[in-house]
């Protein structure tokens, strides 16, 4: 697996002290001669080595990875992007099914995990897919791009029969992005059929991902900008629970950082808006606790001071500080990710029919975790600055909540 040098982003240590939980691995093992573990020039292969057909473990990827490696010979090897929030299975699939086939491939995980980037910007809802896409897959396919001059080729296994949305934004079988990268987009099964996908597979008695079987979706990413934290959570849970409990470990230590984050903003306004000012004055942002540490160690030490579970109980007063907050049916799931332009980069930027509702689960968490720090915070005094937190809470929350009834609506802010 090839590891792009991190972005050193993440949270001071000592801002969460929820302990975490270590993510499942996968069983497999790199292979010494299909996996490899570096990139090729644009010097070597046919017409450069700059032709990767993209395998993210769903049935159309497979299928067109299929084609182009064994009946087509259009890439010149095999590209799996780990976002680092995968179900370890999926990775193992990719894996087998590549070294069961002779497929040179490469896996290239993510730069920034899903608890630094849930942290840094909440969990992402319907409206912010395109920032985590960026995060978890933009960032390896720019890489790519890059070490070859620019001339990457990457084939997907997108169609237009998919869904209406995409039969308009697949205007053409080859397109150029210019997106998250410069680079050629190509679509050979753009004019293909369900039926024709599922007759190549049994022609051709390709393997169906055990864990598409298992939870109807191929699991190469766990950020669930799409998905329904009361089903598909749920259901991912039951069958894979030590994966679903390291995704829920990760949402409460995101909790637990962003409380503190908010407790800046209620307690200490000025300095807060300080702290916003001077990250930006660094490329990348760092965290602003981060900040808050190096200006202003002695409101750092207060806002530290505020126990883990005071702290999440703020944090949880926050729609994107849940995974699947956005309330997406498996159904929806589908048809809106299938929506997608043909980067999958931009599900929302001209959706048709934009998604802005909260799960009421999460709404009924959020009312809770309001009331329960407002009663805490009458009952004891917080280690931070003397003002009527529970006010300040209350006004944020009125600006941010809606009704209590089965949707509200609710605006994602601008990732930064």
């Amino acid at each position: 697996m090839i590891e792009l040098p991190k972005i050193e982003v993440s949270p001071p240590e000592e801002s969460v002290r929820t302990e975490a939980i270590p993510k499942p691995q996968p069983e497999t093992e790199k292979h010494e001669i299909w996996e490899m573990d570096h990139i090729f020039g644009p010097t070597i292969g046919h017409d450069g080595f700059d032709n990767a057909v993209l395998f993210s473990g769903g049935n159309d990827s497979l299928a067109l990875t299929h084609l182009a490696m064994e009946k087509e010979g259009w890439a010149d090897y095999v590209v799996h992007f780990d976002t680092n929030s995968s179900i370890p299975e999926n990775i193992d699939y990719v894996r087998e099914t590549c070294q069961k086939h002779n497929w040179p491939y490469i896996i290239i995980s993510a730069p920034m995990s899903l608890f630094v980037f849930a942290c840094r910007y909440g969990f992402p809802g319907p409206n912010e897919h395109s920032s985590a896409f960026n995060q978890f897959k933009g960032r390896q396919m720019s890489y790519l791009n890059k070490f070859n001059n620019g001339s990457m080729k990457f084939f997907s296994g997108v169609r237009k029969d998919e869904s209406d949305r995409r039969l308009r934004n697949v205007s053409d079988e080859i397109q150029y992005s210019s997106f998250n990268f410069s680079g050629w987009w190509v679509s050979p099964l753009a004019e293909r059929s369900d039926e024709w996908v599922e007759e190549y597979r049994e022609k051709h008695d390709l393997s169906e991902n055990p864990v598409s079987a298992k939870i109807h979706r191929s699991g190469d990413c766990g950020c669930f900008a799409y998905g329904n934290r009361d089903t598909e959570l749920t259901f991912i849970q039951a069958v894979y629970p030590e994966y679903g409990n390291w995704l829920l470990n990760v949402e409460k230590r995101v909790q637990e950082y962003r409380g503190r984050e908010y407790l800046l903003e209620d307690q200490y306004p000025e300095i807060a808006d300080r702290v916003t000012k001077i990250r930006k004055q660094t490329v990348p942002n760092p965290m602003k606790l981060t900040v808050l540490k190096e200006r202003y160690p002695e409101v750092y030490q207060n806002i530290i001071a505020v126990s883990p579970e005071d702290a999440i109980l703020r944090g949880k007063q926050q729609n994107t500080s849940y995974i699947g907050h956005g309330g997406m049916s498996s159904k929806e799931l589908r048809n809106v990710t299938s929506s997608s332009d043909q980067n999958q980069m931009t599900l929302c930027d001209n959706c048709d029919n934009k998604c802005s509702t909260v799960m009421p689960s999460v709404q009924e968490d959020i009312e809770k975790a309001t009331k329960a720090f407002e009663q805490k915070t009458q009952q004891e005094k917080l280690p931070i600055a003397e003002q009527d937190l529970s006010s300040k809470v209350h006004r944020r929350m009125s600006q941010q909540q809606g009704s209590s009834t089965d949707e509200s609506d609710y605006s994602q802010a601008t990732l930064t």
